[in-house]
């Protein structure tokens, strides 16, 4: 018995999307030995980390989606680390304290969007827990990290995002244990 293995056919790229694809990686990776190059040369701060960086959060972001389980929430969260990863970047090498401030606030600010449109598309919800989990633990993440700051509004983002985490958890506890269940049983 010869079973026939039948796989979906794969749909053609654009001509167009594949070739600004290419040219964009060539561009890319030249602008980054470029930069990396004149970095070393002018022994100045390392800059060019940063733009490498920004480079390859671009690239991820618009040209090398994850097609496999390609979902907004997965998408906003890949970006939101790189933004973090950036940020932390900018942080160390250019303006130390930089870091303390706006990543909570970004950190908040996608929490609530990710929420918002959590609670909009109820239908798909147990797609979404994950990511929102992940946005969460970042939250708490970023309140550890960032506890010691003196600044009293990095202390009032990081108590929001606490707080709607916590929220969520809360409204959604019997739906997140299923979904957990689920996860951890598969595997």
């Amino acid at each position: 018995m010869n079973p026939k293995i039948i796989y979906p056919i794969p749909i053609r790229q654009n001509h167009i999307y594949r070739y600004l694809r290419n040219t964009c990686r060539i561009l890319f990776i030249l602008s980054s030995i470029i930069c990396l190059i004149i970095n070393y040369l002018t022994k100045g701060k390392a800059w060019s980390l940063i733009v490498v960086w920004s480079l390859i959060m671009t690239w991820f972001t618009f040209f090398s989606l994850n097609l496999v389980e390609f979902s907004f929430y997965n998408h906003l969260i890949r970006l939101l680390i790189s933004t973090i990863i950036l940020l932390g970047l900018i942080d160390y090498f250019l303006a130390p304290g930089f870091a303390e401030i706006v990543i909570p606030i970004v950190i908040f600010v996608m929490l609530l969007v990710m929420m918002i449109i959590f609670y909009i598309t109820y239908d798909k919800k147990e797609k979404h827990i994950m990511p929102i989990f992940i946005l969460g633990f970042l939250s708490i993440i970023s309140f550890l990290l960032y506890s010691h700051s003196n600044n009293t509004l990095v202390k009032y983002f990081q108590i929001a995002s606490f707080i709607l985490f916590l929220i969520l958890v809360l409204v959604n506890r019997k739906e997140i244990i299923r979904v957990l269940t689920i996860k951890f049983k598969n595997r």
